[in-house]
């Protein structure tokens, strides 16, 4: 499979606005909260080079790093991606105005639906997994975490076991138990859901 082509069929190059816009953003929060590059990057537990790469627009975060990246600078996901906070009680995602990120290195696509920082502390997005385990290290993150397969199927490794999700299965676990997610049909998709502090 070529590497420029997402889970959905649709070439993104890394320069995409999106994929740049979530850098200008980590880097505009991180300056405004006067944290150097290394302070951010421990605080998050990520590499330094990596938030770095991801800071210029080289490289996408898995959903995980993001969560981690959002927590660290004290913001919700829907900031990082560019939404305007928004305060009234319903809020709605149209299918073809959410904002996304496409990875075309690692050929996977996520689409935050929740919209920024509220008291809930929710943060859904849908997700199209790559067809290998991340190189990079296994996601862990705040809250509780709730997998549920919308279409194809996955498989998910946990440090003791490995789950294999199909359409209409879900699992739910602590967000801090390290986790890697994998595509084992080229049309799955997952809804992922993450809420607590």
């Amino acid at each position: 499979m070529s590497g420029d082509i997402s889970a959905t069929g649709t070439s993104v190059k890394l320069d995409s606005p999106a994929v740049v816009g979530l850098g200008r953003a980590i880097r505009a929060l991180r300056a405004e909260r006067g944290l150097s590059l290394s302070q951010l990057a421990l605080s998050a537990s990520v590499d330094k080079g990596y938030l770095s790469r991801v800071e210029r627009g080289l490289k996408v975060p898995s959903v995980a790093i993001v969560l981690r990246i959002s927590t660290a600078l004290q913001v919700s996901a829907a900031q990082l991606f560019g939404a305007a906070e928004d305060h009234d009680l319903i809020y709605l995602t149209r299918a073809g105005d959410r904002g996304g990120l496409t990875a075309t290195d690692e050929t996977y696509q996520m689409e935050l639906l929740t919209r920024g920082s509220d008291s809930s502390g929710l943060e859904v997005f849908l997700m199209f997994p790559p067809a290998d385990f991340p190189d990079e290290p296994e996601m862990a993150h705040r809250g509780e975490e709730l997998l549920f397969v919308v279409d194809g199927r996955i498989e998910i490794r946990f440090p003791d076991r490995i789950l294999v999700l199909e359409k209409g299965d879900a699992v739910q676990f602590p967000g801090p138990l390290r986790h890697q997610l994998r595509r084992l049909e080229e049309r799955s998709c997952v809804l992922i859901s993450v809420s607590g502090p």
